[in-house]
């Protein structure tokens, strides 16, 4: 904590320093910004070239912009993502006002093509925030709510912010906030007591995701990145939420001369109200609560210092009293009663400080020196007893006691007791540099990054089972014997301190300017002291649009815009990328499951390859996209491991090879205006071959046991089908009326007994089957009603939610019970996730 303070109070007296230093005055650029019609054009962006000052238009078109005094500037507009345009201002004296009024065609679109050069990566799909922004997400979280929607992205469980991309599981995802890595809960079990992402949604300005093929500037992982970049607001606003889940408050603002930006979030949640939609009823009391600061502020023209602050405190307290769950199926049913005694309770505290200075002393060249310090500390406390029956249920329609008991086929009970405590806190430094010249011919990049991380680690707990009277013994495979003795033990305490060095460098080629053909090529290294290892990954993007020359050249003979739209060719892009994608492990991946750590542990690796394909077409005169990707992994040193919920323990062993292959195909666009909709479909297939696995059964005839040795298995995220929707639209002639419907469908996961036998695991759970919608109303708008109510004055908006949960009530299974009959089968019981909930949401802005 003492260097979090020191970090904030250096901050502090640069800020009072520098206010005074660079106080030198401005002038004052303002107009209007109007299309060729002499219409008002809103939300143009007006700035200063190699400053933070800028401003945007209103709906009257008018801006009023300060610029640096006593030197010529040049002023620079854009609009979208595809309008940029350039002014030269002569030097200005101090208060000195100069009216430039802007005309432009800002039309950038003829007919299906856009003739725009894009510089954008396409291995990574760009998301506005304001997507989300009315998202009926029963986690609160906003991003990773549309991210599940995205091709390649899988998640079963609503309760939950994780997800796994193509194959990978919930650890192999980069998360990155203003460049400072973000990192997830090591011991949480369940989606329930997993409380709010770090991920603020209402000061997000934007995002970039990446599904695979990923450049060489972003980390060591193995499946996906998500980029995510905070507000620099530039005029003052407030937001107040509240719902039947939670509330929270935004305030974003500068100063007068832009130096200084602010942007203030908090948040808090509960997901009780959930969580009584759940089987096992009880009192549950959850409460999570968060606090963020994003501060930047200009030292000169051309130095940043940005400060990022969060702390997080989340406590999940559970106390069941019972749980009855039906399952089964029509000519067979069965239920499962169970009554609780005892508590669980799950707290973990978050806190993540980060130190940014940028430096941009010519056009071309950026620096940054990014510093950051996170710390998490954990701890998770239970004793709960379960008494339990199993009883096969009555489907005769003309008995009158269908629907009850008929017969009892198993009764036993168990005990859980757990105390674990995790502490966390990764120190690093990093910087970048990037170096861009204005003719887009070449792109640049590098960066140097060290890191160290403390781990201080104690697991202790148990699991008794006792089945029908008796203790159930633990077979001992090597003797055969079966002694008497506790289902599961684990007891271990490791404290570990390392360092991590990494590298890398990469360039963008522009090779053919007329095609928008660009090779990116780059490599990384990573050293991990702790191992001993050091990795190395090259990566290559690649991508064109061969049809860009010919249709610019049509452009330039003049046609109407009728016969230019008819003669065009389609807009596609093909892209390609390769490259090796290597995680070294962080603490969970080394320690076994009974606690000990490996030390030979090494790095999961990977080659990949994906090829795509994305198409730019318009429907009903509004944009659309199509994009296909095909990609295929070939995996090895994996470190295999089991999921239960969102619990992931691991083997802390490289003794697995493995694949995955699939097609991810994906269409997005405005159905209504400016209203995006997504819609994605998946093929995955991703196996894995545990070279050390050993299948051994007994026959009972002869007394003699054979032995096998399984080949590719499914992994835990074998998720083979993978559908996902997420649909806005509003009534015609009345736009304040919206509707925001998600729809997910996903095929079975594989999972099997609790023996941790993985070749075991080929049974598939049932389809992940789910709908949620929402419906909004825009009650008070300032800009286009007018009221003589002087409260409602301070007000922008105020928008009305009404929020359906799992329209369909659909019981989707997340985990499973094992439990033992008197006949000495296994059943696996399912624990079901919510039902359907009806939420209330207020959001007003000022």
């Amino acid at each position: 904590m003492r260097s979090n303070s020191t970090v904030f109070i250096l901050f502090i007296a640069i800020f009072l320093i520098s206010s005074t230093a660079f106080g030198q005055g401005y002038g004052v650029v303002s107009g209007t910004v109007m299309d060729t019609t002499g219409t008002p054009k809103e939300g143009v962006k007006v700035a200063v070239s190699n400053t933070k000052l800028f401003s945007v238009t209103r709906g009257d078109g008018k801006y009023y912009l300060q610029v640096p005094v006593l030197k010529s500037n040049e002023i620079i507009i854009t609009y979208g993502k595809n309008f940029s345009k350039k002014f030269e201002v002569k030097p200005l004296k101090k208060d000195e006002i100069f009216v430039l009024n802007i005309k432009e065609d800002f039309t950038y679109e003829v007919g299906t093509v856009d003739f725009t050069y894009h510089k954008e990566n396409l291995m990574m799909v760009s998301v506005s925030p304001k997507i989300f922004e009315f998202a009926p997400d029963p986690t609160g979280g906003g991003v990773e709510f549309f991210i599940k929607h995205l091709a390649g992205v899988s998640s079963n469980n609503e309760l939950s912010s994780q997800y796994s991309v193509r194959g990978g599981n919930y650890d192999e995802n980069l998360v990155y906030i203003n460049d400072i890595e973000i990192y997830r809960p090591q011991l949480v079990r369940s989606g329930q007591q997993e409380g709010l992402s770090i991920i603020h949604p209402d000061m997000v300005s934007g995002l970039q995701f990446s599904a695979g093929g990923f450049e060489a500037k972003y980390g060591d992982k193995l499946s996906s990145v998500l980029d995510i970049y905070y507000k620099e607001p530039d005029t003052f606003h407030a937001k107040v939420y509240g719902s039947l889940l939670g509330a929270g408050a935004t305030l974003e603002g500068a100063s007068e001369n832009h130096r200084l930006t602010y942007l203030i979030g908090t948040r808090y949640r509960t997901n009780q109200y959930l969580l009584n939609a759940l089987d096992v009823k009880g009192q549950y009391r959850p409460s999570f609560l968060d606090a963020q600061l994003y501060v930047t502020y200009d030292l000169r023209d051309n130095l940043e210092v940005s400060l990022f602050s969060y702390y997080g405190m989340n406590k999940y307290l559970s106390i069941p009293q019972s749980q009855s769950t039906s399952f089964g199926t029509v000519n067979q049913s069965f239920r499962l009663d169970i009554e609780f005694a005892g508590q669980e309770i799950v707290e973990y505290n978050g806190l993540v400080n980060g130190l940014t200075l940028k430096y941009k002393p010519t056009k071309a060249a950026t620096y940054k020196w990014i510093n950051s310090v996170y710390n998490n500390d954990e701890r998770e406390s239970f004793d709960v007893i379960g008494s339990y029956t199993l009883g096969q249920l009555e489907n005769d329609l003309g008995n009158q006691n269908f629907g009850k008991l008929k017969n009892l086929i198993g009764a036993g009970a168990y005990l859980n007791h757990a105390r674990n405590k995790l502490s966390s806190t990764i120190y690093s430094s990093e910087f970048k540099g990037e170096y861009a010249p204005e003719n887009n011919m070449i792109n640049l990049q590098y960066g140097l990054k060290f890191q160290h991380e403390n781990i201080s680690d104690k697991l202790s707990e148990y699991r008794y089972i006792d089945s029908v009277d008796y203790s159930v013994p633990h077979r001992d495979l090597d003797t055969g014997h079966h002694p008497l003795k506790v289902y599961e033990y684990i007891y271990s305490q490791n404290t570990q301190s390392w360092n991590r060095y990494s590298a890398y460098i990469q360039n963008a080629w522009s090779i053919a300017p007329e095609y928008n053909a660009t090779l990116i090529a780059g490599i990384r290294g990573n050293y991990w002291d702790y191992s001993k290892e050091f990795i190395y990954s090259p990566r290559i993007q690649f991508y064109f649009e061969p049809n860009l020359k010919y249709n610019r050249g049509l452009v330039n003979m003049n046609l109407p815009d009728s016969s230019l739209a008819k003669l065009a060719r389609k807009n596609y892009r093909i892209k390609l990328a390769t490259g090796f994608y290597h995680q070294p492990p962080f603490y969970r991946e080394l320690r076994s499951l009974n606690g000990t750590l490996n030390p030979e542990i090494r790095a999961q690796k990977s080659y990949q390859i994906v090829g795509g394909s994305d198409v730019n077409f318009k429907f009903w005169d509004r944009p659309f996209r199509f994009s296909a990707e095909a990609y295929y992994k070939y995996l090895w040193d994996i470190i295999p491991y089991e999921i239960d919920n969102v619990r992931i323990r691991y083997y802390a062993k490289n003794n697995a090879v493995g694949y995955a292959t699939g097609m991810d195909l994906q269409l997005n666009g405005e159905l209504v205006k400016d209203n995006p909709s997504w819609i994605s479909l998946s093929y995955l297939k991703t196996q894995e071959d545990i070279k050390d696995d050993i299948k051994i059964k007994y026959n009972y005839k002869t007394g003699n046991t054979e032995t096998t040795y399984p080949r590719y298995i499914p992994r835990p995220t074998d998720q083979r089908i993978r559908f996902a929707l997420f649909f806005q639209d509003y009534l015609p002639k009345h736009p304040s009326y919206k509707a925001h419907l998600s729809l997910i469908f996903g095929s079975g996961l594989p999972f099997g007994p609790p023996d941790y036998n993985r070749y075991k695991d080929t049974l598939r759970m049932p389809p992940y089957r789910r709908v949620d919608i929402g419906f909004s109303k825009l009650l008070f708008d300032r800009e286009k009603q007018q009221t003589k109510y002087k409260s409602l004055k301070n007000f922008r908006s105020i928008w009305a939610s009404a929020e359906i949960f799992n329209l369909f009530n659909i019981d989707n299974t997340i985990s499973y019970i094992w439990i033992q009959d008197v006949a000495g089968n296994h059943w696996g019981v399912p624990n079901y996730l919510t039902s359907r909930r009806l939420n209330i949401h207020l959001e007003m802005k000022f």
